[in-house]
């Protein structure tokens, strides 16, 4: 089950909506969260930033990329092992959206074998949505 924060919002969506409004969210010593730039920032997401903070901390310490695929047509995450697909999935991250490092590794491997279309490689991911499932060899 996903988190929620006072704003009803999962840190995932607050993560998203930052990426959408072209900041750049990092970290400094001391447990800070910077965004940049500052002036994009809307002054009510400014608030939504602040009660996120620690879930967008903790985010920005795991492996992991966010990518808008043209081929899927949705967002999807690309992640380093089970440990980061579990702390995405509990910041709200669909698991058929997350792609762990092992799953892009036989995606590659089948690729070089023969090219995968962009049919095939959405039928992959309908497919991992609908069963829960996981790329496998």
């Amino acid at each position: 089950m996903s988190e929620k924060l006072p704003s009803g919002q999962t840190p995932i969506q607050v993560f998203c909506r930052a990426a959408e409004l072209g900041l750049k969210l990092g970290t400094r010593p001391g447990g800070k969260l910077t965004v940049e730039p500052v002036e994009k920032c809307p002054k009510d997401f400014l608030e939504t930033l602040r009660e996120s903070k620690g879930w967008l901390l903790i985010m920005l310490q795991r492996p992991f990329c966010m990518v808008y695929s043209q081929t899927l047509q949705e967002r999807t995450f690309f992640c380093e092992d089970e440990d980061t697909k579990a702390a995405l999935m509990e910041a709200g991250a669909d698991s058929f959206s997350i792609y762990t490092r092992d799953e892009l590794r036989v995606l590659c491997e089948a690729n070089r074998i023969a090219p995968i279309s962009h049919a095939e490689l959405r039928k992959v991911h309908e497919i991992k949505r609908t069963f829960h499932g996981r790329v496998t060899k």
